[in-house]
């Protein structure tokens, strides 16, 4: 029986591979890949004008910050015939470092005023969720953007340089990845560091020296040097506070 059986499963596999032969328009097509509904058209950060970041208390936006910062933005294109809900969004951190030379008191914390809020103690590696209902309408094309900062930060804070992407994820299971940055924030504590370490650096002042070691400061402004080298796509303010304070340290 299972000889008789295996001459059939032959036969019909012979017969099936002459219909192919003869008729190559019959054979089965593979099934093409499924194209995502929601594409990323395109992304950059860059200084914007009169945009600042949201306050929010207790889950409400109650006021926005005034101190300058770009924003993270992505363009994203829906294909679909039928809207697609962005649900929330994460920042994967590839970096996090702090430009510190102490010159007086620590930090009194305030509430963050960011869109997206990095916590202090997080590292390589981290990620940070944000709960987003952002809905794309179907065959259209919009832009989202974001701004984003130190969760809690005050009077004697140092400014830092995070290095992330962002990943979008959709309610259909579908995500989307906005390529990596280098992000400096806060920009008034980032120009508050280069006044102290202008003090540090320049002529005698009647109060005396500044509080800022000048050793320190050098090797910062070496260090953000070689991160806004290495950077793919480093902030305006990133570049702008590395130029300047390189001027600062003489270098």
């Amino acid at each position: 029986m299972l000889e008789i059986v295996g001459a059939v499963v032959t036969v019909i596999a012979g017969v099936a591979g002459l219909i192919f032969l003869f008729w190559p328009d019959a054979q089965p097509k593979p099934e093409p890949e499924p194209v995502p509904a929601v594409e990323l058209v395109d992304s950059d950060v860059d200084r914007e004008q009169n945009v600042a970041a949201d306050v929010v208390f207790d889950g409400q936006v109650t006021d926005q910050v005034q101190v300058p910062a770009s924003v993270v933005s992505a363009t994203l294109r829906n294909s679909a015939d039928n809207p697609v809900l962005i649900t929330r969004a994460e920042v994967h951190l590839v970096s996090a470092a702090e430009v510190n030379c102490r010159y007086g008191a620590g930090p009194t914390d305030i509430t963050a005023q960011y869109d997206i809020k990095i916590p202090a103690d997080a590292r390589e590696g981290a990620v940070i969720p944000r709960k987003m209902k952002y809905t794309l309408p179907p065959h259209a094309q919009e832009r989202i953007a974001f701004t984003v900062g130190p969760e809690r930060y005050g009077e004697g804070s140092m400014p830092w340089i995070y290095t992330f992407t962002i990943s979008l994820y959709m309610d259909d299971g579908a995500t989307v990845t906005v390529p990596e940055v280098t992000y400096l924030a806060p920009t008034d504590k980032a120009t508050a560091f280069l006044a102290m370490a202008d003090q540090a650096t320049g002529p005698p002042q009647p109060g005396g020296p500044g509080l800022m070691d000048p050793s320190c400061i050098s090797k910062q402004a070496r260090f953000v040097a070689q991160l806004v080298k290495s950077a793919p796509r480093p902030s305006p303010e990133l570049r702008e506070f590395s130029a300047e304070l390189a001027r600062v340290a003489g270098q």
